[in-house]
């Protein structure tokens, strides 16, 4: 069934005649200085809704339903090799380990890591992506959801493909450079967490891998670096002012960064206080070098929006379906339509490209992979 959703998807687009199909997609720039309004579409991991996410066939999907960005989640490696991958530590949620998931579900193997002898910074040190060669990491099946999971339930139409192993970030970027002819641009999201500061490698380290990698394949202008720990961004921007910073924030960072406790407010944010910017979010993010405001849709107010507008900052939302309830929610991206957010980073790219073609906006060029 999903392949012949797709397939009637991509015909459908196939044949759709754009009024401006040149609209300039420009990393790190909001549209306020556009004619015409358009809505950047980032895939999110891939296209995980369809695809296994962060996996070859995801970013194969991504780009044969259309879309302007491939966003993707990076570690780095026992080995030094920057791996795509969202968790930290091995997620059996998403991973099999000689055809079998090891666990129920990532929630239920974290808390027997946390109650074993020890505790969970002495448990889970084997299943770290720091402490684990690209070869170790390779040997995990990533092409089928666990369906005993809580996360398995929110992405039914995953189609899973046995065998898919967990990609580098220069197989996936030569993918879609060759594929696109240089047309797709990356959002790549630095994962690591400042309350378990040594199960990943340093945010300096992080930074002089990703800023490496962005030079050497000539994407400092293509690329937008995300992060929800914004210590890796600062370390980038010193050593590439160049780059397009783009800071995330859900609506629970958003309530923590609020706290009278000045450890807990600065916890994400390398000890900088919101406090100190007035209270907005837009301010500090601009201050601290950003480029692009990047909240959960849910926590978007039109206030901030318009706010970063103002200071030349590019507005791109997220959804946190585990927190949402739902993969994508059409009510709500269509009033983020209306307000002008400037990109939406969905699960779901064809949804957002079928409201986007019934709305008379541009759609992105899709690359089929047959």
């Amino acid at each position: 069934m999903l392949k012949t959703i797709l397939s009637i998807y991509l015909g459908v687009i196939a044949t759709m005649s754009f009024a401006d199909s040149s609209y300039p997609i420009i990393a790190g720039k909001p549209h306020t200085d556009s004619k015409k309004p358009f809505v950047e579409v980032y895939a999110h991991r891939g296209a995980r809704s369809f695809s296994p996410e962060n996996t070859m066939p995801a970013y194969k999907t991504g780009l044969a339903v259309g879309t302007n960005w491939v966003d993707m989640d990076i570690g780095v490696t026992k080995d030094g090799i920057i791996l795509i991958d969202h968790d930290i530590w091995l997620n059996p949620d998403i991973l099999r380990k000689d055809g079998k998931f090891w666990a129920n579900s990532k929630q239920e193997f974290y808390k027997s890591l946390e109650s074993a002898p020890g505790g969970i910074d002495k448990n889970i040190q084997p299943y770290l992506v720091k402490n684990l060669t690209l070869t170790q990491l390779q040997k995990y099946d990533a092409g089928k959801l666990n369906p005993a999971s809580p996360y398995a339930k929110y992405f039914s139409e995953q189609y899973p493909v046995d065998g898919t192993r967990m990609p580098t970030l220069q197989e996936v970027a030569d993918y879609v450079n060759k594929v696109t002819d240089n047309q797709v641009d990356f959002q790549i999201e630095i994962k690591n967490d400042p309350e378990h500061p040594n199960w990943t490698v340093s945010p300096k380290e992080f930074a002089i891998k990703v800023n490496q990698f962005l030079v050497k394949n000539n994407l400092v202008e293509r690329a937008e670096i995300q992060s929800f720990d914004w210590v890796p961004l600062y370390e980038l921007h010193k050593l590439n002012p160049k780059v397009k910073l783009a800071f995330l924030v859900g609506g629970d960072d958003i309530e923590r960064m609020h706290s009278s406790d000045p450890k807990q407010a600065g916890l994400w944010s390398g000890g900088k206080l919101l406090k100190d910017y007035g209270n907005s979010l837009p301010k500090m993010i601009k201050a601290l070098g950003g480029s692009c405001y990047e909240p959960q849709d849910t926590a978007l107010t039109k206030e901030d929006l318009d706010e970063a507008h103002k200071l030349g900052l590019k507005v791109v939302v997220w959804t946190w379906p585990e927190n949402s309830g739902s993969v994508f929610d059409p009510i709500l991206v269509d009033k983020l339509i209306k307000w002008g957010v400037d990109g939406i980073i969905t699960d779901d790219p064809a949804q957002l490209n079928s409201m986007l073609a019934a709305r008379g906006l541009p759609v992105p060029k899709n690359y089929p992979s047959y």
